[in-house]
C-alpha cells in the first residue's frame, strides 16, 4: 500500500505540474456540456475520490485540456469559483454557448436511491459479463459496460464506486481480448488498476486463461511503472535485412529494436527477398522473433552471337549455354560471365529489376583465338602477283587488287574465283601499280594507282568509268596514292600518303574536302596508309606507327599506338578494317601480323607475328573481315591472300 500510495502521490503531482506548464503556455479553454444526470466532480482526477458537487444534464462548464480520461474544469458553487475534475464519460465538447447551471437551478428530476443506483449498474454489469463469457455479442457486452461508468459517479460510497469502476474495466478488457485487441484490452485493464490497485488484484486473481493472466500482470507494471520500454529481438534468414519500426528506420538484423508502446509496426526489407509487414503486440517486457526470408526474382533469357557460350553466375557454370531461359534470378546484382572457345570471356554485373516479363540479355562474343583456314594462290601459283589491296561488296563477294595480268580478282562468298571481271581485263588493266580498293553500295569499284598518282573508277562488271587525280600537291591532285574508303553517300576517300593528307570526293571525282598535314601532334600524319568509314562515317587512318579517328567532317577524335612490336604498337601498319562489332583489324605490316583491338583501342590479340607461334606472316597489306568472322589478308611478298577462322570448336 505504501508504494501505491506513493505512485499516486507521484502521478498527481506530475499532472499538477503538466497543468501548471499548460496555464503558463496559454492553452485556451473548451466548452463542455454534462451528460449524464447528477454528474460528480471532484477534487482529483480518480474513480473512488472525494466529490465537490453533482451538475445535471445540460450544465455547460469550461474546461482545460484533457488529462488522461479527465477534464480539469471552473464551475460556480455557492458564489465561488471551483476548481475539479470530471470524467470524459460524464461531459461532451460543446462549442455553443450557455448559461452555467448550479443543482439548485436544474428542473428537479426523479432521484434514485444508492440501492437502486447500485443495482442497475450490478445488473447490466452481471448481463454484459454472461454475453462476454459465451463470446456472443461482444461488441454489444462492450458498448452496455461503457456507459455505465459515469452511473458510477452516482455512487456516494467510494469505496463501492471503486469496486464497480475495477469490474466494469476488467470486463470491458475482457471484452476485448476476446476479440483478439489485446492492446485495447491492456489499456481498459490499466484503468482498473488506476481505480483501485488492491481491488484490481482481488477481482482478477481468479483468472487462469494464461494470455489473459499475461495481459493483467503486463497493465499492473505499466501502471506501477515498472516498464520503461518494450524490447523485441529480430533475426532474419539470410541477415543484414534493413528494420523498420512503425516506417522508421532503425537498424539491420540481427538486431533489438525498442518501443515505448507493446504495440508496434515492424517492416523487414532486404533486396532480392519479399518484403515482411506485422504488427505486434508484445505480451511481456522482451521477445524474439525469427524470419526466413522468401526470395524474389524474374526470368531471365541469354543469348550470344554466336550461341553456344557456357553460362556462369556469380562465378559458378550454371550448366547452360546460350540461347538459355531461367525462369527465377534473384534480384539484385549479379556477375554474369558466358565463356566459349575461341572468345573472349564476356564478364559483366547486370541488374535483376523489378517489373513485368522477362529480362533479356543479348551478348556479343569477340573472337579471340584464329586459326589459318584457307588460302588463295601463293609462291608460283601465279593466281596473284603482290597483293595489296582486298575488299568486300553487300552481297559477300571479296575483291583483290594486285600487279598481274588481271589486275582485279573477285571471289564469291564460297572463295571460288570468278569470271565475272576477266571480259573486260583490258579495262582493269589500265591500273598500272593499283594499291587500294573499295567498292560503293551500287558495285563500283574504286581503286588508287601510286605510279599513276590516281583514282580509277569501274562499274561492277569491271568497265572503266572514270579517272581523276595526277601526280602534285592540289586538291585534285595526288602523291602516291594508298589507302582507298566509300561513305554512307558514296563518297570517296583517300589516304594521300606522300602529302599527308586524306581527300574526300564525291563519286564524280569532285574535290569535296582535306584534312591533316605534315607533323606528330594529333591529326597530324606522316605517311598516311589505310582508310576507312564506318556506318557512322567516323573515319579511321593507319599512319606511320598508329591509329588515328576522325569525324566525317575531319574533327580529331583518337588516336593509340607507337613505335615498337609489343601489343599495341605498330611499324608501319597499312591496312585498317572495322567489323560489325566495331572490333579494329590492323595490318602491322613490317611486324607482319595482325593486330585486333576492341572500339576503345584495347588490344585482344593478334596472329602472324614469330611470338604468337602461328604460321607467320609475310609483309600483309590488306585486310577484311566478312560477316562470320573470318579474315581475309593480302600478303604482298608471299602472292596469296591467307583466311583466318575463329579457333573454336
Amino acid at each position: 500500500m505504501k508504494t501505491y500510495g506513493m505512485h499516486n502521490k507521484t502521478k498527481f503531482l506530475l499532472i499538477l505540474f503538466i497543468m501548471v506548464i499548460c496555464v503558463s503556455f496559454g492553452f485556451s479553454s473548451i466548452k463542455l456540456e454534462v451528460i449524464a444526470s447528477n454528474a460528480n466532480i471532484k477534487t482529483k482526477p480518480e474513480i473512488g475520490g472525494e466529490n465537490i458537487a453533482k451538475l445535471n444534464v445540460g450544465t455547460i462548464l469550461t474546461g482545460e485540456e484533457k488529462q488522461g480520461e479527465w477534464y480539469k474544469v471552473k464551475f460556480e458553487k455557492d458564489g465561488q469559483e471551483v476548481t475539479g475534475f470530471i470524467h470524459e464519460m460524464l461531459v461532451k465538447v460543446t462549442e455553443e454557448e450557455a448559461t452555467p447551471s448550479s443543482a439548485a437551478d436544474t428542473p428537479s428530476v426523479k432521484q434514485l436511491s444508492q440501492a437502486e443506483i447500485i443495482a442497475g449498474i450490478e445488473l447490466n454489469t452481471e448481463s454484459s459479463k454472461k454475453l462476454i463469457r459465451q463470446e456472443k455479442q461482444i461488441n454489444e457486452a462492450i458498448d452496455s459496460l461503457r456507459p455505465l461508468i459515469p452511473k458510477v459517479f452516482r455512487v456516494t460510497d467510494l469505496d463501492k464506486q471503486k469496486k464497480l469502476a475495477t469490474e466494469i474495466y476488467l470486463w470491458i478488457g475482457l471484452g476485448y481480448a476476446a476479440q483478439d485487441n489485446l492492446f485495447q484490452a491492456l489499456k481498459e485493464i490499466k484503468n482498473m488498476f488506476e481505480v483501485d490497485h488492491t481491488n484490481a488484484l482481488e477481482i482478477s486473481r481468479n483468472i487462469y486463461d494464461p494470455d489473459i493472466v499475461k495481459i493483467i500482470d503486463l497493465a499492473e507494471k505499466e501502471y506501477l511503472g515498472l516498464i520503461e520500454a518494450y524490447y523485441l529481438k529480430i533475426k532474419t534468414d539470410p541477415p543484414d535485412a534493413l528494420i523498420k519500426l512503425n516506417g522508421n528506420e532503425v537498424g539491420r538484423t540481427p538486431n533489438i529494436v525498442q518501443s515505448d508502446s507493446p504495440k508496434f509496426s515492424i517492416q523487414i526489407q532486404k533486396r532480392g527477398y519479399r518484403d515482411i509487414k506485422e504488427d505486434f503486440f508484445l505480451a511481456s517486457e522482451s521477445s524474439e522473433k525469427e524470419y526466413i526470408l522468401e526470395k524474389q526474382g524474374r526470368a531471365l533469357n541469354i543469348s550470344s552471337v554466336p550461341q553456344g557460350g557456357k553460362i556462369h553466375f556469380n562465378d559458378e557454370f550454371t550448366g547452360k549455354e546460350t540461347n538459355s531461359n531461367f525462369p527465377f534470378v534473384e534480384f539484385g546484382t549479379h556477375s554474369l560471365k558466358i565463356t566459349k572457345k575461341g572468345y573472349e570471356d564476356w564478364i559483366q554485373d547486370i541488374e535483376i529489376s523489378e517489373g513485368q516479363g522477362p529480362l533479356e540479355y543479348n551478348v556479343t562474343l569477340i573472337a579471340q583465338e584464329y586459326m589459318k583456314i584457307d588460302q588463295w594462290g601463293g609462291p608460283n601459283t601465279q593466281v596473284f602477283k603482290t597483293p595489296t589491296g582486298i575488299t568486300l561488296d553487300q552481297q559477300g563477294n571479296i575483291f583483290v587488287i594486285d600487279e598481274s595480268n588481271l589486275k582485279i580478282k573477285k571471289f564469291n562468298s564460297e572463295g571460288t574465283l570468278t569470271r565475272d571481271l576477266e571480259d573486260n581485263k583490258k579495262d582493269l588493266n589500265k591500273l598500272k601499280s593499283p594499291f587500294g580498293i573499295a567498292v560503293d553500295n551500287e558495285g563500283y569499284l574504286y581503286v588508287t594507282d601510286i605510279k599513276k598518282h590516281c583514282v580509277m573508277k569501274f562499274d561492277p562488271d569491271g568497265h572503266f568509268v572514270l579517272k581523276w587525280g595526277k601526280e602534285g600537291a592540289g586538291d585534285d591532285e595526288f602523291n602516291t596514292p594508298l589507302g582507298v574508303a566509300v561513305d554512307s553517300q558514296n563518297n570517296i576517300w583517300v589516304a594521300d600518303s606522300g602529302n599527308h593528307q586524306i581527300k574526300k570526293f564525291d563519286r564524280l571525282g569532285v574535290f569535296i574536302q582535306s584534312y591533316g598535314k605534315r607533323g606528330i601532334s594529333d591529326g597530324d600524319f606522316a605517311y598516311p596508309a589505310g582508310v576507312f568509314i564506318t556506318s557512322q562515317d567516323e573515319v579511321f587512318v593507319t599512319d606511320q606507327d598508329n591509329l588515328q579517328s576522325f569525324t566525317r567532317d575531319g574533327e580529331f577524335i583518337a588516336s593509340w599506338g607507337e613505335q615498337g612490336t609489343a601489343p599495341g604498337q605498330f611499324d608501319r601498319p597499312m591496312g585498317v578494317f572495322l567489323d560489325k562489332q566495331d572490333c579494329i583489324y590492323i595490318s602491322d605490316t613490317y611486324n607482319s601480323r595482325i593486330q585486333k583491338f576492341d572500339k576503345n583501342g584495347r588490344f585482344i590479340t593478334e596472329w602472324g607475328s614469330q611470338e604468337t607461334g602461328d604460321s607467320p606472316l609475310n609483309f600483309p597489306v590488306g585486310v577484311a573481315v566478312d560477316s562470320n568472322g573470318s579474315i581475309y589478308i593480302a600478303e604482298r611478298d608471299s602472292d596469296q591472300v591467307v583466311i583466318l577462322g575463329i579457333g573454336s570448336d
